[in-house]
């Protein structure tokens, strides 16, 4: 699964906090770190995208809260800093299963001369699961145009996955700049 821990607004004492959190997580829980994003302030990250197995951090959801005073700024009276942890499924990457793919044959749509539209040569080749389907009557044989077909099929189906993960990363985005200040699900106290 996919875990992102974001500052929202990234206030340098959000994003210490998330640095220290990240070095709490290092102790108890395993996990690869697929992005990272840099605060401008020192020992401070923005945002941070990783990926673990361990169900255990899906307890953690939520809003989680680090109370202690501004090491930025002096004489500042806020000693809340919130930031949030979202959980996404990580296994939605559908591989184009070879034997799940149903080839129609059809004649050519194209104009031509005597011998165009005499056999079935083109083939379709559809996959349910994802609902694609491609085309091919570019060859004479239909065994070459089935693998041209089979080929453009998997074309296909990276690009729905790009556009799927694009979309993804964009609710990412969007759900760690608005998250809820307040009913913490997990309060650490210490210095930043």
């Amino acid at each position: 699964m996919l875990i992102h821990i974001s500052s929202g607004n990234g206030v340098d004492e959000v994003c210490r906090a998330i640095w220290y959190f990240k070095a709490w997580l290092d102790k108890g829980y395993d996990f690869e770190i697929i992005e990272e994003q840099k605060a401008n302030c020192k020992n401070g990250i923005k945002s941070l995208l990783i990926e673990s197995s361990d169900k255990k951090l899906q307890a953690l959801e939520g809003t989680i809260l680090w109370k202690a005073q501004s090491p930025f700024r002096a004489k500042h009276k806020r000693k809340n800093w919130y930031f949030s942890l979202r959980c996404y499924n990580s296994n939605n990457i559908h591989k184009l299963d070879p034997k799940k793919v149903v080839y129609q044959s059809m004649k050519s749509p194209k104009k031509g001369g005597q011998h165009v539209n005499t056999r079935c040569s083109g083939v379709r080749a559809i996959y349910k699961p994802l609902g694609l389907e491609a085309i091919s009557y570019d060859e004479r044989s239909q065994h070459q145009n089935k693998k041209i077909a089979l080929f453009r099929l998997m074309e296909k189906v990276e690009k729905f996955h790009i556009e799927k993960m694009s979309k993804e990363e964009k609710q990412r985005w969007n759900d760690g700049k608005s998250f809820e200040r307040g009913n913490a699900i997990l309060v650490f106290e210490g210095e930043l």
